[in-house]
């Protein structure tokens, strides 16, 4: 068995290790909306407590920088909701997402030796399936909405050819042919 089915059967097994009402819960009570406290909770939201509760927590100013809010010990990094979007959609991710977030923030080519994992145990939502930077859909269109999910890097995106590219309840991959092609794992 090749190390990417590995990471995906680890990775489904872990997600249903998750309780169903834990990753359905609305954005948590407490702080102010918008608040730097605020933003520490719904980050924390998007992934298992065992990771962002010692993951480093930013978010990306309107300048494209990263603002730390808090630091973590854990080589994780947790992101609040992206304001840009209409649904509340933090995300946590591993070291590989966070270089290929650098790369896609940079429009450069993004390449792997290794697997990356991320979480939006709150769902989320892209204006496209094929246009890592479309920001929003196109005039009649919708945005592309998914529940709670994972998120799988591969080091070879020639894995990915036979795994479906539109959303449907299984595994699919988003952005086929280009350097930010992932698979998309729904967890219920």
């Amino acid at each position: 068995m090749n190390r990417f089915a590995l990471l995906l059967i680890a990775t489904l097994v872990a997600c249903q290790q998750t309780p169903p009402k834990e990753a359905a819960k609305a954005a948590p009570a407490g702080p102010a909306p918008g608040t730097p406290e605020w933003k520490i909770q719904t980050a924390m939201s998007a992934g298992p407590a065992a990771i962002s509760s010692n993951a480093t927590i930013a978010e990306l100013t309107p300048d494209g920088k990263m603002n730390t809010l808090r630091e973590g010990t854990n080589g994780w990094m947790c992101m609040p909701d992206e304001p840009s979007t209409p649904m509340t959609d933090p995300g946590c991710f591993d070291k590989v997402w966070q270089e290929m977030f650098g790369a896609y923030m940079a429009k450069k080519p993004f390449k792997t030796q290794t697997a990356g994992l991320s979480y939006m145990l709150k769902g989320g939502q892209a204006a496209s399936n094929t246009d890592p930077f479309k920001m929003a859909p196109d005039s009649g269109q919708q945005w592309l909405t998914g529940g709670p999910h994972v998120m799988l890097i591969v080091p070879d995106p020639a894995q990915l050819k036979n795994v479906p590219t539109e959303p449907g309840g299984a595994p699919w991959v988003m952005w086929k042919g280009t350097p930010y092609v992932h698979v998309m794992v729904p967890v219920q």
